[in-house]
């Protein structure tokens, strides 16, 4: 049911005639039958902003954005007319026989002439072209019309639209499913600023020429006493700098060192929601052989193409080669993943990283492709019955991965290991010692111990048990 409201005012003009709709649907379908009768001078009002309501009412796109550009493009071209008068006519600088005037030297004032004259025009257009600043509208004097900003949407026709009439306009906005209407009217009160109000603005435009003449009479002045600071906490706040020493933290240092275990945000990888079926194990199958296998071979056992290539000129005296490592030998099987990704990342001895090659999904299925490799082709257990010290040694030597460091006839990446009583220098290139089996036993047990200058210092400790060690010793003293 349509509620009617005639309102009497003998001094306001008419407005127009504001309708009050439940909810968004009908003021939608409202606003397009109202657009369709033809009415021009109209607008709709909402608690909330309604998709495609301007489509509906007919509003056309602004032209504000192409008024800004054509400022823009105003500013740009004054920007370098100014600075072309300034430093080539009307004052030429004749520097070491340098352009007067150039391109690239007047960018940062073209763009910053650009961007004002932009920003102004986007600025003042929009109040122009929307009748800002408007202080005033008669709609605020409706008391139906408050709940807008609640839960209430309104269509409101003015009065000075060429199809208005009052009694027509509520017959047509009741038909559109209006709960009610209303008419509206101008205030009859005097558009005049109050006596009392004005007083009020005369004595803050006074008041407001003070702090000016304050920094006028401080101008070209000195002075010992220190400024004025309103806000001390701001300008003389007590903070941390880089590498500055504070008595707060034990270690004296300001600047704290990262929690461990801790990772930027968003650097956090939860792979655990890798599931490892058919399709992820396939793709690390495809991974492996494209990156992994030339090699470490097909089967991750370090024969792949490359490497029996390689060994051949090595054989030859032609090049040094470093063996691949076996993927599924003991050590890269009790290797846990974490560790695994790192050498495919980072890379390990003369093995390049892969970082840049291969996705980070992709280098996960790599690993749990090496797992089933490791799987399907277990590292056996050696037997030892009946095998001499050297023999153990040797099956020590390959099972440890020593072969992919060390040989007896030249360096890799380790020094030799035919260099039994020689004498070498240790990496402070001050103390000499002379190779004998104590010193094999130090370097195997604590391999940074006593290293030997030139060779890097990467060698891990080796857990191995005495008879272990001693068979692995006779093995290398076998070979000098």
């Amino acid at each position: 049911m349509t509620t009617m409201t005639h309102s009497n005012n003998e001094n306001g003009e008419l407005y127009g005639v504001v309708a009050e709709f439940d909810d968004v649907t009908t003021l939608c379908n409202a606003a397009e039958k109202v657009r369709a009768a033809g009415y021009t001078k109209w607008d709709c009002h909402t608690p909330f902003p309604v998709h495609g309501l301007d489509d509906l009412m007919g509003i056309r796109f602004t032209k504000l954005p192409w008024v800004v550009l054509i400022m823009g493009m105003t500013g740009c071209g004054l920007a370098i007319l100014m600075q072309w008068w300034m430093n080539a006519v009307d004052y030429p600088y004749d520097i070491s026989g340098k352009p007067r005037w150039s391109l690239s030297a007047n960018v940062p004032i073209i763009f910053e002439m650009t961007v004002l004259f932009s920003a102004f025009t986007a600025f003042f257009g929009m109040w122009i072209a929307n009748g800002l600043p408007l202080w005033y509208n008669p709609l605020f004097r409706s008391k139906r019309f408050a709940r807008v900003t609640d839960d209430k949407f309104f269509v409101a026709i003015e009065a000075t639209d060429g199809l208005f009439e009052s009694a027509k306009a509520h017959e047509f906005l009741s038909s559109l499913g209006a709960t009610a209407t209303e008419d509206v009217y101008h205030s009859n009160e005097s558009t005049k600023l109050p006596a009392n109000l004005r007083g009020k603005m005369v004595v803050l435009a006074c008041l407001a020429t003070v702090p000016l003449a304050m920094v006028y009479n401080s101008y070209g002045k000195t002075t010992t006493e220190t400024r004025v600071h309103l806000a001390p906490d701001m300008d003389k706040q007590d903070r941390f700098r880089a590498q500055g020493q504070t008595d707060l933290f034990a270690d004296g240092r300001m600047s704290r060192a990262q929690v461990e275990g801790t990772v930027a945000q968003g650097d956090l990888d939860d792979h655990s929601v890798n599931v490892v079926d058919a399709a992820f194990m396939a793709r690390g199958e495809e991974r492996f052989n494209i990156y992994c296998a030339a090699c470490h071979g097909f089967d991750g056992k370090g024969d792949g193409t490359v490497h029996r290539r390689a060994s051949e000129l090595s054989e030859a005296g032609h090049a040094q080669w470093v063996p691949p490592s076996d993927l599924t030998n003991e050590l890269y099987v009790d290797q846990d993943d974490a560790q695994l990704y790192s050498t495919i990342t980072d890379g390990m001895r003369t093995m390049p990283g892969y970082a840049g090659q291969i996705k980070e999904e992709d280098r996960w299925a790599i690993i749990a492709y090496v797992r089933a490799l490791q799987v399907a082709q277990p590292f056996g257990i050696v037997d030892t019955t009946g095998m001499t010290s050297e023999q153990r040694g040797e099956a020590l030597f390959t099972s440890k991965t020593c072969v992919a460091c060390h040989n007896f006839t030249s360096r890799l990446v380790g020094p030799p290991l035919n260099m039994m009583g020689q004498e070498v220098t240790l990496d402070d290139n001050a103390t000499k010692v002379v190779i004998d089996e104590a010193y094999l036993r130090e370097s195997i047990k604590d391999p940074m111990l006593k290293a030997q200058a030139t060779f890097p210092k990467a060698m891990p400790p080796l857990p191995l048990t005495d008879q272990e060690l001693t068979d692995l010793v006779n093995y290398i003293k076998s070979q000098n």
